[in-house]
């Protein structure tokens, strides 16, 4: 799906629709499904250290004061979502060398705006190194996928 970034002309349009109440509008359908979501899934290619830029436009997206979530008395933002649980779903072609730039990424927005508690990354990576056996790689990642405890 593509999901533009914002720019001045959309950025200015959501502000009048905030400013007007008017979360019904198609431009707030990602924020729609995201507060509406018990768990949020996140899947992603690790690309470049952090994530494809279509990723960092639907978190924008999503980030829609007043909606999503609001700032306390302090100006500090608390959510107005209800997933307190995000799955983050990568895989690398090389070697993930620090989770900084994309799932701690993530995760940091995520708990800082959104409330969510608990963070869970499956992974499969070095996809693409010589010699490497991708479909071994990829079939442990899912029997890892498989073997969680999703009760917790």
């Amino acid at each position: 799906e593509h999901i533009a970034p914002l720019d001045k002309e959309s950025l200015e349009r959501r502000t009048q629709l905030q400013a007007e109440n008017r979360f019904d509008d198609p431009m707030f359908r990602y924020a729609k499904q995201m507060q509406e979501a018990d768990v949020l899934v996140v899947a992603a290619p690790y690309w470049d250290l952090s994530f494809p830029a279509c990723l960092k436009a639907w978190i924008e997206h999503n980030c829609v004061v007043g909606y999503t979530f609001a700032y306390d008395e302090n100006d500090r933002p608390y959510s107005l979502c209800r997933a307190k649980e995000l799955i983050y779903v990568t895989t690398a072609g090389g070697p993930i060398l620090s989770d900084d730039f994309g799932y701690g990424y993530v995760c940091r927005v995520f708990e800082g705006f959104f409330g969510v508690k608990k963070f869970r990354q499956f992974k499969a990576e070095c996809l693409d190194l010589a010699g490497a056996d991708a479909e071994a790689i990829m079939e442990a990642a899912l029997r890892e996928i498989d073997g969680a405890d999703w009760t917790e």
